[in-house]
């Protein structure tokens, strides 16, 4: 009788989920008709301002432009009015891209490749091979086509291909913003052969599913590898790891209960707030000196650094572990720190029983991911979760 009611329960549950997955299906279908519809509207509305685009209507309506009239009335970014307006100007100009768009065998995105080609083309070479990138479009995706359209540009003029090459060395930049917290928000722009020498050294393979806890997502991935870089060319040598300061107020490091807001006070020297086992972690493996404050205006003390794993050690802890020691992890020994097992707060040796090798991901994993490392009898690792 139970057996038979588990079994109605599982029925109902998987009938439940069916009933779920179709609904969601019939969500994504009409989400995909509602962008197609987009496009076809972004078409019309195009079509329309294209006649208009170079005519006085916008400074008679009091804009400078045909492209803030319609950033400032639609809410949109100037970029995307741009956008629009530069597709506006090349349908009006080219009937059989605007027919092709028309018909479906072109997409939005397709159609803006084509005129930024049309917009930048000096030898007037584009009417005549128009047909041929229309035929390239069908069936290319819009990045395949981006990557066509930019090969044509640089085939009929070879002097807009110099300058193209020329404008994205001159705007390369990267830039870095703090959060409150101390992490870090940026964005970068790299000519052609940057990114792909940049895409080379941040490739690295999946994780394997085994692996404790989840697999790294690609961009996660990209992210530990760039800090991985950084930390080895920042490194005095293949065998010392660069020295840390590190600032504490006396009252957080002695974790007074009354401490006030002005004294709460645990940073990097450049300014970025540190959590205590974001703390610990640096202290596992880096050379650190601490700067102990009174206040913001008084110094107590700073320390030499305090010394670190001597290169010996560290020779002899690489070879008898050679890769990240973290449960289904195989990282080599070369992006790895070393780990204390009983951290250095916690009067932990730096002896070769109690270190190994973690990944920068398993280290900030087990530091503030709560995870748990202990030394079998054997010397093996075992990873316990939090």
């Amino acid at each position: 009788m139970l057996m038979a009611a588990d079994d109605r329960l599982t029925r109902s549950a998987s009938e439940t989920e069916r009933e779920t997955a179709t609904t969601r299906a019939g969500d994504v279908d009409r989400a995909l008709e509602l962008l197609a519809d987009a496009d076809r509207l972004r078409l019309q509305a195009a079509e329309l301002l294209g006649p208009l685009a170079d005519s006085d209507l916008a400074q008679w309506l009091g804009y400078v432009s045909m492209e803030r009239l319609v950033a400032h009335q639609t809410g949109s970014r100037n970029t995307v009015a741009r956008g629009i307006m530069r597709v506006a100007r090349f349908l009006e100009k080219h009937p059989v891209s605007a027919a092709a768009l028309r018909e479906g065998r072109l997409s939005w995105a397709h159609a803006e490749a084509l005129a930024h080609a049309a917009a930048g083309d000096r030898s007037g070479r584009f009417t005549e091979h128009e047909e041929q990138l229309l035929n390239a479009a069908e069936g290319a995706s819009p990045e395949e086509f981006d990557r066509l359209v930019h090969a044509w540009r640089s085939r009929v003029d070879a002097e807009l291909d110099a300058a193209d090459a020329e404008r994205s060395w001159r705007t390369r930049s990267l830039t870095m913003q703090l959060a409150f917290d101390g992490s870090s928000l940026g964005r970068f722009r790299l000519d052609p052969v940057a990114t792909e020498i940049v895409a080379a050294a941040l490739e690295s393979p999946p994780d394997p599913i085994t692996t404790l806890p989840e697999p790294r997502t690609l961009a996660q991935r990209r992210a530990d590898a760039l800090v991985d870089l950084c930390q080895s060319s920042n490194s005095t040598s293949a065998e010392i790891k660069t020295a840390v300061d590190v600032v504490v107020d006396i009252e957080t490091l002695a974790g007074a209960d009354t401490v006030t807001v002005q004294r709460l006070r645990r940073e990097l020297a450049s300014g970025g707030p540190i959590s205590g086992p974001g703390l610990d972690r640096l202290m596992c493996d880096a050379s650190f000196r601490t700067l102990v404050t009174d206040g913001p205006r008084t110094v107590l003390a700073y320390n030499r650094a305090t010394p670190d794993i001597p290169p010996a050690l560290r020779r002899a802890v690489r070879i008898r572990d050679r890769n990240c020691t973290f449960a289904g992890c195989d990282r080599p020994h070369r992006w790895c720190d070393l780990h204390h097992i009983v951290p250095r707060s916690r009067g932990g040796p730096t002896t070769i029983e109690n270190l190994t090798l973690l990944c920068r991901f398993h280290h900030t994993t087990v530091h503030e991911g709560g995870w748990q490392l202990t030394r079998a009898p054997d010397g093996t690792i075992r990873v316990n979760s939090p």
